[in-house]
């Protein structure tokens, strides 16, 4: 899977999404959401040739990734942050 393609991402393992405050069925896609965000910002700033504003996405990215470990769900850390600014994948 491309890490440009988060569409079809998923980092959760399960649908348990209960625990975020969601009605029973509901599921919560708030890191490939986020993911899609960062991953917009630094498309942007890749043309620019701009390393520090690169960097920041990527400290938000592990910001974001720092709460959403937080959540009572399933979430892969290191599959966020590729997707959230296109590193490749070590895998």
């Amino acid at each position: 899977m491309s890490v440009t393609n988060i569409a079809g991402w998923d980092s959760r393992t399960n649908d348990g999404a209960e625990s975020a405050g969601l009605a029973a069925g509901e599921r919560l896609a708030i890191d490939e959401f986020i993911a899609g965000v960062l991953l917009r910002a630094h498309q942007t700033v890749e043309p620019l040739r701009s390393p520090s504003e690169a960097r920041t996405i990527l400290r938000v990215a592990h910001l974001f990734a720092d709460e959403l470990e937080r959540m009572d769900l399933p979430f892969d850390r290191i599959q966020f942050i590729e997707a959230s600014t296109e590193l490749p994948s070590h895998a």
